[in-house]
């Protein structure tokens, strides 16, 4: 992305050497912060010109090989926005006329008064900084309207309900996205620093790769790959260098899940919940960050290390009466082991050894000496295919228990729902959620997404920002202030969520409403 507050470039053409220092010499005098280049004649700055982006053209109009007025129309081609000025010493209204047909700025007679040249050059910035700011605005309100788009879109609002709307224009952006990467910290994070900072920090991993960025939540945000001709990463060492960027700059791990290839704008809604389900996987892993799990990513992680965190898990999930947890992380042991096809056979043979004994503590009223001549099977099978079929009808009994045990899920998500609406104006950490209805935190999000269809934090945000749409219209009160009371600490990330949820500034929407 193109850096908005870089030094404008000057090139000054002219074949006279004595020249071009005067120039530069008057240049430095008055304190002009430019990038300097220089040329003897058109065609050599014409070279420049296709080489690097200049912003001032300052060329004399007689020169060999390609005349300052042809120059200024082939640098105009090449950009547009460019302030050109033509210094003389011929004083002929002919050559000055074409000059502002070309949209010169100025035309500077030989020799240069230094007075005339300081206000020219001033002017001449002038022009710069206001056609920057006017392109920034356009650029914000274009990005503005884009994340507002892309909101409702995952939201569950149609393609063709947009396109009604807004005019299929307006949508084509939509086209342009090869993948997207779901960034995901375990708190509050976004609303902590600009979102520019968070832009530099992609830029700088994803290097000259074109993207979108937006914001979900405080905890999550997503990132939209624009397709590329240029880039040499693939879109899994480009998501692997963001991870490690946003884990530096942040001082916090970040954990990044690679949506399924885009293919329109319909195909975006599946690539993100697909990007969502892979991202809970994280809670079994303690050092992969990078989701789905590919095989050179898990063996990233000692063996005997990742089978204890699992063995935990499973042990937490009963603890818990966690049966969909207890499911989940006995599924992924099968799977893990189903591959390992270089295995130390009796390895795989004590791990579900003990795993059968962790989930018959569930089961009370089963023999010891049942128990027993389980285990004696799992070490006498001859494939794995035997163990999973042992360790599963174990697992049936287990699950039916914990399910007969289980308080209604449904109960457990409305005292949070609950919770939610009583305390929106409060910090609502899940830990915090999950105390409320003594759950596992890693339990009570993905029942919370299987229940509603939508996540915790994504729950949390749209009820704020449903919050603050009554308050600004149902009240006098004060922006800064219905920003705190709907538990926003950060007033600028509040308005830019506001926008991109409405469409519109809280100001404006207030005002419109009246």
């Amino acid at each position: 992305m193109k850096d908005v507050n870089r030094m404008y470039r000057i090139l000054i053409v002219d074949d006279e050497k004595d020249e071009r220092d005067v120039v530069c010499f008057l240049l430095k005098k008055y304190g002009f912060q430019l990038n300097i280049l220089e040329a003897e004649n058109g065609r050599d700055a014409l070279n420049l010109l296709k080489k690097q982006q200049t912003d001032i053209l300052f060329t004399d109009v007689r020169m060999p090989f390609l005349y300052g007025t042809d120059l200024a129309a082939k640098a105009r081609e090449l950009y547009p926005n460019i302030q050109i000025l033509f210094f003389s010493g011929y004083d002929d209204f002919a050559y000055a006329k074409e000059a502002l047909t070309l949209g010169a700025v100025d035309y500077i007679l030989k020799p240069i008064h230094p007075e005339e040249f300081r206000k020219t050059i001033q002017n001449t910035l002038q022009k710069l900084d206001d056609q920057k700011c006017i392109r920034q605005k356009q650029s914000m309100t274009v990005s503005y309207m884009r994340n507002h788009i892309l909101s409702r879109l995952l939201n569950g609002v149609s393609v063709e309900t947009l396109r009604e709307e807004y005019g299929t224009p307006e949508l084509l952006f939509l086209e342009e996205y090869q993948c997207l990467f779901l960034l995901q910290f375990d708190s509050d994070t976004f609303d902590r620093n600009p979102q520019s900072f968070f832009e530099k920090a992609i830029s700088a991993a994803l290097v000259e790769r074109p993207y979108h960025f937006l914001n979900l939540n405080p905890c999550q945000s997503l990132v939209l790959l624009k397709k590329s001709e240029t880039s040499s990463l693939s879109v899994r060492k480009s998501a692997q260098s963001l991870q490690q960027q946003l884990s530096n700059v942040c001082g916090k791990p970040c954990y990044i899940s690679v949506g399924d290839p885009l293919r329109g704008a319909k195909s975006i809604p599946t690539a993100y919940e697909q990007a969502e389900q892979a991202l809970e996987d994280r809670f079994f892993y303690t050092d992969i960050y990078l989701y789905p799990i590919h095989e050179e990513n898990s063996i990233r992680q000692d063996a005997h290390q990742q089978d204890d965190a699992l063995m935990q898990s499973v042990e937490k999930a009963i603890r818990y009466n966690d049966a969909y947890i207890l499911k989940k992380t006995i599924h992924i042991l099968f799977q893990k082991y189903q591959k390992k096809q270089n295995q130390s056979h009796i390895y795989v043979r004590y791990i579900f050894s003990e795993l059968a004994e962790i989930l018959y503590r569930v089961l009370p009223s089963c023999p010891q000496q049942s128990q027993q001549k389980v285990v004696e099977q799992i070490f006498l099978c001859q494939h794995f295919s035997d163990i999973q079929a042992i360790i599963s009808d174990i697992l049936s009994q287990v699950v039916k228990k914990l399910e007969d045990e289980q308080d209604s899920p449904k109960h457990a998500i409305y005292l949070v729902q609950q919770y939610i609406q009583n305390h929106y104006e409060k910090d609502l950490s899940l830990e915090r959620l999950a105390e409320q209805v003594f759950l596992s935190q890693r339990y009570l999000s993905d029942l919370f997404i299987r229940e509603t269809g939508c996540g915790i934090n994504k729950y949390i945000k749209n009820l704020r920002m449903e919050k603050a749409k009554e308050l600004l219209l149902g009240t006098n009160q004060r922006i800064q202030d219905i920003c705190k009371k709907v538990g926003y600490s950060n007033f600028s990330y509040f308005c830019r969520s506001f926008r991109e949820n409405f469409g519109e500034t809280p100001d404006s929407f207030r005002q419109s409403a009246h």
